[in-house]
């Protein structure tokens, strides 16, 4: 496959982002996965935070170190897979990097109903193995041990459909944009979005 090409996987949470790398990366083997969330759950244990502006201030770090890592496998002509719920946020530093490095981006947004995806985000919330991180206003690694930390920081319905709004990740997209259906996970066609991925590749390698 083409060396120079970013493909960021987009969508709200719930919408199966690390499931859709996964099948992505079995047909594009060669593709080098950068996950966000990865940056963020490291230095929140690495530093922790105590409250909302802390834990703010140390994902603008995330997302620094994050930044850095993609030109680094831009900068060794890596073809590079990340899947996060891009927004505004991020937009800017991955056009810039993509533009310094001449990298072609296509972005894979997935799409769901609201209450859909609130309900599944509650659902792994509370039932699957997730950095506390996420779910905590204040956060240390030691208080995990102790068993003293509190999921303070799970939102109600309203607030999550709030921030959908504000963040746009429905409207999110750099490059060549493939927009799919999550709203069944039973009726998604993941063959097909492996098809038109690699239809988009070779329409670059053409050029």
């Amino acid at each position: 496959m083409k060396d120079k090409i970013l493909i960021l996987v987009a969508g709200a949470p719930g919408t199966g982002k690390t499931y859709s790398v996964n099948i992505i990366r079995q047909a594009f083997p060669a593709l080098r996965t950068l996950t966000l969330d990865r940056f963020k759950e490291d230095i929140w244990d690495e530093i922790g935070f105590d409250d909302i502006e802390q834990k703010k201030s140390l994902n603008k770090e995330a997302q620094l170190r994050f930044i850095r890592a993609m030109r680094r496998l831009m900068i060794w002509e890596k073809p590079i897979i990340s899947d996060y719920p891009f927004s505004d946020k991020q937009r800017d530093d991955i056009e810039k990097s993509a533009d310094d490095y001449g990298y072609h981006i296509v972005t894979v947004r997935l799409e769901a109903p609201d209450q859909v995806l609130y309900e599944r985000q509650r659902h792994r919330d509370l039932f699957d193995h997730r950095h506390p991180g996420h779910l905590q206003n204040a956060y240390h690694l030691e208080d995990q041990a102790k068993g003293t930390a509190k999921l303070d920081g799970m939102p109600t319905f309203e607030q999550f459909q709030k921030r959908l709004r504000k963040r746009k990740y429905d409207k999110f997209y750099i490059g060549d944009l493939l927009k799919v259906d999550v709203s069944d996970f039973q009726q998604v066609n993941y063959q097909r979005i492996v098809e038109q991925l690699s239809e988009s590749i070779k329409q670059v390698e053409r050029t």
